[in-house]
């Protein structure tokens, strides 16, 4: 039975970085597709399986958080790479997403890319074998860290709604909302740090609720990010300890 190739998919909007991780990935032998966002991605990985994707956070379209989830629901096994330019978004990936690599732009050691090749190449072969690039079952780590939280229901609600986080990631928060929302609710937020004038916009979708033991009539609300900036994100974080949650 002949060897199947590594079958690697390349999501930035850079043509230069497109080209260059091509090549490489040419010279290990590798099966490369390159695109330049993130829509062209998602379909990319309908019409085929891919065993790894370097996926650019900071994209136009779409981010590549947000890529990334996609791409996790069609292909669960998928192995990702980030790659950023922004010292800040990789510190926060560091930070809360044990497991996922982040390769800093411009490439300064390609020997790494290599690594991560063979290694993904290796663990194809053999299955069954536990790998260190293995995720964790949830996309994103949590972090217990409390941000003031103004939120809105986007066009129906005219005036923001107060709360404080509870856990937060780049992939999403959870914190107490008045009154229960539907899977789905589209809300407007602005997170602030507390005794900061530090601000991040962002808007999120309602994923689940469940009602709070403490306050009646308020829910205890999980909600993914839709639109965030991670920079914005991680200079608020680093202004809270982090408390990595299980």
């Amino acid at each position: 039975m002949a060897e199947r190739k590594l079958k690697v998919l390349i999501v930035d909007d850079e043509k230069i970085v497109r080209d260059f991780l091509t090549r490489i990935l040419s010279l290990q032998l590798v099966e490369s597709k390159a695109v330049e966002d993130g829509f062209t991605a998602i379909e990319a990985v309908k019409a085929e399986k891919f065993d790894l994707a370097f996926l650019d956070i900071r994209m136009p379209k779409m981010d590549g958080l947000k890529v990334y989830g996609e791409l996790k629901r069609i292909i669960p096994d998928l192995n990702c790479v980030f790659m950023t330019g922004y010292a800040l978004e990789e510190s926060l990936l560091d930070k809360t997403n044990a497991g996922v690599i982040c390769l800093k732009k411009p490439f300064q050691d390609i020997n790494q890319i290599k690594e991560i090749v063979a290694g993904i190449s290796k663990k194809i072969e053999s299955p069954a074998a536990v790998h260190k690039l293995t995720l964790d079952k949830r996309i994103y780590s949590r972090l217990a860290i409390v941000l003031e939280v103004n939120y809105k229901v986007r066009g129906k609600q005219e005036f923001y709604s107060h709360s404080l986080s509870k856990d937060i990631s780049p992939g999403g928060i959870r914190f107490l909302i008045e009154g229960q929302f539907c899977a789905g609710t589209i809300l407007d937020l602005i997170l602030k740090a507390p005794g900061t004038n530090n601000t991040c916009q962002a808007v999120a979708e309602v994923v689940w609720n469940n009602a709070s033991a403490d306050k009646p009539g308020y829910f205890d609300t999980g909600l993914k990010f839709n639109e965030v900036n991670l920079s914005d994100l991680a200079v608020l974080c680093g202004h809270n300890s982090f408390i990595i949650t299980e």
